[in-house]
């Protein structure tokens, strides 16, 4: 949030820093010396700033805490472990089920060899020669 007072202060005037108490009793000592309808009237005017100053500073929101509350860190601990959980035990056996219903590796392999293995020998065996002889 922007300082609401920042468009409304002068250089041409001194200031109190953030000192309220001493900035107030300044006021008031110059209030003191009016009588009256000036003294009502000036007095009615620093009344009206010092609420208005008071509301803005209760809407200025309290600082952000430094983080997650511990109850918070706990609560994401618990579901990041129940995930892990989950994963490790459903997940491994939804893809071990899928795989044995939709994957047949004994025919994959045996689709595989008899597409490749005859080239594979001749690419090992090729140029080679080799004897037999049976008794």
């Amino acid at each position: 949030m922007t300082n609401p007072f920042k468009k409304h202060s002068s250089s041409l005037f001194a200031n109190h820093g953030s000192n309220i108490d001493q900035a107030m009793n300044y006021c008031m000592s110059l209030v003191d010396t009016l009588s009256g309808a000036d003294k009502a009237a000036a007095m009615t005017a620093i009344m009206v700033l010092v609420n208005s100053a008071s509301s803005a500073f209760d809407e200025v929101p309290a600082a952000a805490p430094a983080g997650p509350s511990p109850e918070r860190l706990a609560l994401i601990d618990l579901i990041r472990s129940e995930i892990e959980n989950w994963a490790n035990d459903e997940l491994e056996g939804k893809l071990t089920d899928w795989a044995q219903s939709e994957l047949d590796l004994d025919a994959a392999v045996e689709n595989w060899a008899d597409s490749n293995m005859e080239d594979k020998i001749q690419e090992a065996l090729g140029g080679m020669e080799a004897t037999v002889s049976f008794r």
